[in-house]
């Protein structure tokens, strides 16, 4: 048993001042773990990877606040990588160079195959900022125009948000934008090794793509799927992100990974997809009887009926949403003047 004697004893043997001092860490590490175990967690890996079906994995991040990347985006979002016996598909880059070294380390655990692609699926933050880091391999970046111009203007914005914030501006120090260097329209096909991998585009203004492994029936989603995750709304079109979501539903998929959040089935997408329309139709509502915002936040907030986790993004998202279905009902009054 551990007592302040015997901790006291450590120091009257006839060591060196440096294994006193080791010897002093060591101690100090294990009574720190023993008196707050849950924050010795922090100490070790800060992901998971998990398999979802043979030779498919998806990156994981724990549900914590990030310092690494952009501070809008205050998680790290999930990644996958398709390993095939003629190279790597990776998706999504998560959000540092940080983190995607984490990934490239995981996969050179699982082959020595080069990285051949890295796919896109949104240009949000929590998604591209590790994009450099497959550059860096030679690898091609796919996506389509709009995530590619929206990656392009991060890099702007990023600096103009960090203008007279010196940590910000130290976070930067170690991020080099990196956009897209092919795109597509539509949908594009790619087969590696024996495996067809299908890139599916949404509507633009959805700045949004999915990735179809048909043969193993998984489907990477993005930022469009959130299992159990608040979501931003962003500039997407709540009504054709709805509808993005129905359609992704009747495919022949098992296994959708979203942006955030645990890989889930059909069910998992629907109920995100339900409470994108019940949260909607809320809003809807309360507009209809004049109410303001602050009115309409103080009543549906908080969300206690989704999720648990990112909940501090709920008044945002409700905010966004509230204005963008105020800015559309008043370009349908202005359409029928």
């Amino acid at each position: 048993m551990w007592t302040f004697d015997r901790f006291r004893s450590t120091f009257a043997r006839p060591e060196s001042w440096q294994r006193r001092l080791v010897r002093a860490a060591g101690i100090l590490l294990v009574l720190v773990c023993w008196a707050r175990p849950h924050r010795a967690l922090a100490v070790g890996r800060r992901y998971e990877v998990r398999e979802v079906q043979p030779n498919v994995y998806v990156w994981i991040p724990e549900d914590i606040i990030d310092i690494d990347g952009d501070p809008q985006y205050t998680r790290a979002g999930n990644a996958g990588f398709v390993v095939t016996n003629d190279g790597v598909v990776i998706v999504n880059a998560t959000n540092s160079p940080f983190h995607a070294r984490e990934m490239l380390y995981e996969i050179r655990q699982r082959t020595s195959e080069p990285v051949r692609y890295v796919i896109d699926t949104g240009g949000a933050g929590d998604e591209v900022l590790g994009n450099e880091v497959f550059a860096d391999l030679q690898a091609p970046i796919l996506s389509t125009p709009a995530i590619q111009a929206e990656i392009q203007g991060r890099e702007q914005s990023l600096f103009q948000r960090a203008n007279g914030n010196a940590q910000f501006q130290r976070r930067l120090r170690g991020i080099h934008i990196t956009p897209p260097n092919q795109t597509f329209q539509g949908e594009k096909q790619l087969s590696l090794g024996g495996h067809v991998i299908r890139l599916i585009s949404f509507d633009p203004s959805l700045q949004s793509l999915a990735v179809s492994l048909p043969s193993s029936k998984v489907a990477f989603l993005g930022d469009l799927f959130q299992n159990e995750f608040v979501p931003q709304l962003e500039s997407r079109d709540i009504h054709k992100w709805i509808e993005a979501l129905k359609d992704a539903e009747t495919w022949d998929i098992d296994v959708y990974i979203p942006g955030h959040g645990d890989p889930g089935g059909k069910k998992d997408v629907e109920q995100f997809r339900q409470f994108l329309e019940w949260l909607t139709n809320e809003v809807q509502a309360r507009m209809a009887e004049g109410k303001s915002l602050d009115q309409t936040k103080a009543e549906l907030l908080p969300l206690t009926n989704y999720g648990g986790h990112a909940r501090e993004l709920a008044p945002e998202f409700v905010a966004d949403l509230y204005r963008q279905l105020a800015g559309t009902a008043k370009i349908s009054q202005t359409a029928k003047h």
